[in-house]
């Protein structure tokens, strides 16, 4: 008795529908480069904000930006750097791409850590030198932060999707 999988006729240069398939190999280039761009952008971009709210209104008093730290400058060229790499063709980008990404990710992670902690400091620092006009502060994530943290999820899927597809050509699974 034959089964259903054998009666399946299908078009030439066809999978079947239930067979395996690779990501595109579009998808791991893509995803760097938003990445990239992100990176490049939440790099040099607004990192801490903080706002006292006192009798006379919302005032900001202090900011951290990326354009004036080493670090962000760094962010941003690895960014470039992914973006410029995802434009190169599968092999070569391959070999460039997953370190770059790795890089910038931990560089990421690290920068992003220390801004929780920096806005902490400033927030504290705001309540010990805070007069009788003070009324409330806030120091939290500039857009920058939130931007350099989807930067890094997008970067980190981009070269899990390399590597996955990398294993996949070894394997014989993709073309």
């Amino acid at each position: 008795m034959a089964t259903a999988a054998e009666h399946v006729q299908l078009e030439p240069g066809r999978a079947a529908p239930n067979a395996y398939t690779s990501f595109s190999p579009r998808l791991a280039p893509s995803l760097t480069a938003a990445g990239g761009v992100l990176a490049v952008v939440g790099g040099l971009g607004l990192w801490v904000r903080a706002v006292a709210l006192t009798s006379t209104g919302i005032h900001q008093t202090a900011t951290v930006r990326g354009v004036s730290h080493t670090t962000g400058w760094f962010i941003a060229a690895l960014g470039a750097a992914a973006i410029a790499g995802s434009l190169l063709d599968w092999a070569r980008a391959r070999g460039l791409l997953v370190p770059i990404s790795v890089a910038a990710v931990v560089l990421i992670a690290l920068r992003v850590s220390d801004l929780s902690n920096q806005a902490s400091r400033m927030a504290f620092r705001a309540g010990a030198e805070a007069g009788r006009e003070f009324t409330a502060y806030h120091a939290g994530f500039g857009w920058g932060a939130w931007v350099l943290t989807l930067a890094a999820v997008l970067l980190s899927l981009g070269a899990i999707v390399f590597v996955l597809r990398w294993l996949d050509e070894r394997k014989g699974f993709a073309r």
